[in-house]
């Protein structure tokens, strides 16, 4: 149930990111599906480090959202993309 989390914590960030932010070469549906991934990552990935086991699911969340914005930042600094 926590990875469903993941997905809708990155289908909102992506969303919220893709409206506000201008310079979007790609639009609004490549920022949500690289939301998405990073929110997935960022979550498994922070979890089992165990840096986000002191809140427990609400902390994963947060890194979720983190690794969300952190996809979205690099995408639009490397612009490789």
């Amino acid at each position: 149930m926590e990875y469903f989390w993941f997905v809708v914590i990155g289908l909102a960030v992506g969303l919220v990111v893709g409206q506000f932010l201008s310079g979007n070469n790609f639009g609004i549906p490549v920022d949500i599906m690289f939301a998405v991934a990073g929110a997935l990552a960022g979550g498994i990935v922070f979890g089992a480090s165990g840096i986000a086991s002191e809140g427990g699911t609400g902390g994963r969340m947060v890194m979720a959202a983190m690794g969300a914005f952190m996809a979205l930042f690099l995408r639009r600094v490397i612009k490789v993309v």
